[in-house]
């Protein structure tokens, strides 16, 4: 059985966003646009990306960019599932307005466990497609558009 991998909210954020980056057809994933999106410096964003490859998450070269090893993108993945369950659920259920729910979920993202997304699942009509679905432009799923999905 496979040592989980432990990993920072920062750590978390960035192979989100690498993921995510390369999804785009941006791989590997540079240093100044994984900064931008994250909105911190270039400088950290090097400096996490070597913490992640020494944990064995990121294959990184400076000047070059990132790209995700297989445990990274499951990381990622997992990451991106959770969020995309929690924006769902806040536009579905609670109705929370976009200008609040992508931000929400982002906190959420790193506290919510892989049953309880699960579970949360349930209560929404969020498509299969997740993560593929999640549009890097908009920050949220293509789908998502509050006000407009249909409740249960």
């Amino acid at each position: 059985m496979a040592v989980a991998v432990e990993t920072t909210e920062s750590e978390e954020m960035v192979l989100k966003y690498v993921w995510l980056l390369q999804h785009e057809g941006e791989a590997p994933a540079k240093t100044g646009v994984l900064a931008d999106y994250i909105q911190i410096a270039p400088s950290s964003i090097t400096e996490m990306l070597d913490k992640l490859q020494a944990k064995g998450l990121v294959e990184h070269r400076k000047y070059l960019g990132a790209s995700l090893t297989k445990e990274g993108e499951r990381i990622a993945v997992s990451i991106l599932k959770r969020h995309c369950v929690m924006e769902w659920f806040m536009v579905q259920v609670l109705e929370v307005p976009e200008s609040q729910f992508h931000d929400e979920a982002c906190e959420m993202e790193h506290v919510l466990t892989d049953s309880t997304s699960a579970k949360l699942r349930v209560l929404t009509d969020q498509p299969d497609t997740c993560p593929s679905c999640y549009d890097l432009e908009r920050l949220h799923c293509r789908y998502l558009v509050a006000g407009e999905v249909p409740r249960r």
